[in-house]
């Protein structure tokens, strides 16, 4: 992997207080479960009014849905197609794209532990402003999201991790560290 430069516009991250979803209809907002309402919240934040690309992560996605819908087959042997619709992994960033009458493409990442790490290089590689969103719903509820961008805002890098060092948390960077996954690092550029 070369190094890859690009810009990080605007950040919101949360692990759920003060969420606003007031831009989210009512009859949908009702529908929304914990982790939809935590990323929406995050993505609003981001979110410049643009068409622009979107890409979603997530280790479990609608997991709580996911789980009840099991569970009604089992009782009932059957399942809700509502409660279907809303149980896909993408089913938070395509309300988004519908909500705000979005025509660009979306990818929706599912990469396990290192879901945030995949999702964010997904979101870089498009090499175009990107809305990037990533969202855990085990162990704990937390959103980040961001509007990446190759022209305005911090200047960043992401560099192979060819030492293997050790992983940390990305709460690093948003402290002004580095950010170190498996894969790569992502550190600021000092200019």
């Amino acid at each position: 992997m070369n190094t890859l430069e690009f810009c990080i516009k605007k950040i919101a991250c949360s692990s759920g207080e003060n969420l606003d979803l007031s831009q989210i209809p009512m009859m949908m907002r009702r529908k929304l479960s914990p982790v939809g309402k935590i990323a929406l919240s995050t993505i609003l934040q981001c979110f410049d009014g643009e068409d622009v690309r979107l890409v979603y992560a997530s280790r479990y996605g609608e997991l709580e849905r996911v789980v009840k819908l099991i569970g009604q087959e089992h009782e009932d042997n059957e399942i809700s197609p509502a409660g279907f619709s809303f149980s896909v992994h993408n089913s938070t960033i395509g309300l988004f794209s519908l909500i705000n009458n979005l025509h660009s493409s979306y990818n929706s990442i599912a990469a396990g532990e290192e879901s945030f790490s995949a999702g964010l290089l997904d979101a870089v590689m498009n090499k175009e402003k990107t809305l990037f969103c990533f969202a855990e719903s085990v162990d704990r509820f937390e959103s980040i999201s961001m509007l990446i961008d190759f022209e305005q805002g911090e200047h960043v890098r992401i560099l192979p991790n060819c030492e293997n060092l050790p992983s940390n948390s990305f709460n690093e960077f948003l402290k002004g560290g580095r950010y170190i996954c498996p894969l790569y690092i992502l550190e600021r550029v000092n200019d």
